[in-house]
């Protein structure tokens, strides 16, 4: 072999050696950056999926709660006496009555766990008072809620996160407070139980906030037809039509 070529060779060889070397931790470098990003993708994503799951919990518990108050509070044929539902499925179908009455266009799953089984609360009388999720997982939000949630603050897991219809007296303190008036003079039953004006004013108050009530679920269901075909913007002007007939109907109290 020749001087100059085997002296060429001999000088290559670190000079490659450590041209790998940089290249390799390069790779190193940019598979470990990799993994970070991927990590923190996912991390970002799990967040923002938990965070829509608790939207839909929230608007699938209230719209439970808002049929189990309908089921409590509508105005009932002769002979038939408020009380909550036994069953879930009552909402879809009430039996009190001889023709379909809907307070619930279907029965929706829990959004946490994807399962159809709920928590139900019940009263003395096995009626089902409120509904809630069965997911033992840390809830993202922990503060904001409106009024009717506000117990839902701070709460270790949505467990925590009952939704419980209002009893009747207090739709007619509601009312009143929209009205602005005092409390209504209402004889406190146990839970399930329907309130009892003391008067007969009173009691036609009742029935009439209730009717308003019942005619803003009944609105809040058609409106749901909407969400379900992915129509959120005509849903959202259909539910603000359904409130303002509802303002306007406790207005004419």
């Amino acid at each position: 072999m020749p001087a100059n070529i085997s002296h060429n060779f001999t000088h290559s060889m670190p000079y490659n050696t450590t041209q790998q070397g940089y290249v390799l931790l390069w790779m190193l470098f940019l598979v470990a950056s990799l993994g970070v990003g991927m990590v923190a993708t996912g991390t970002l994503w799990h967040t923002a999926a938990q965070r829509e799951k608790e939207q839909q919990l929230l608007f699938v518990g209230n719209e439970y709660r808002r049929a189990i108050e309908s089921f409590q509070n509508i105005p009932l044929p002769a002979g038939q006496q408020a009380r909550l539902p036994k069953t879930l499925d009552e909402l879809l179908l009430d039996p009190r009555f001889p023709n379909t009455v809907r307070h619930l266009r279907r029965l929706y799953p829990d959004p946490m766990t994807g399962s159809e089984e709920w928590g139900l609360l019940k009263d003395g009388q096995n009626g089902i008072a409120g509904v809630f999720s069965l997911s033992e997982a840390t809830p993202l939000k922990t503060a904001g809620f409106a009024a009717q949630n506000a117990d839902f603050a701070n709460q270790p897991n949505y467990r925590g996160w009952v939704f419980m219809a209002h009893a009747s007296e207090t739709l007619v303190a509601e009312a009143d407070a929209e009205m602005g008036g005092g409390p209504s003079s209402t004889a406190s039953q146990s839970q399930g139980g329907s309130a009892q004006p003391s008067d007969p004013a009173d009691l036609e108050r009742a029935r009439r906030v209730a009717a308003c009530s019942t005619a803003r679920l009944q609105g809040n269901l058609a409106c749901g037809g909407l969400l379900d075909q992915g129509d959120r913007t005509g849903w959202q002007t259909c539910m603000a039509a359904a409130n303002s007939t509802y303002n306007n109907c406790m207005a004419g109290l």
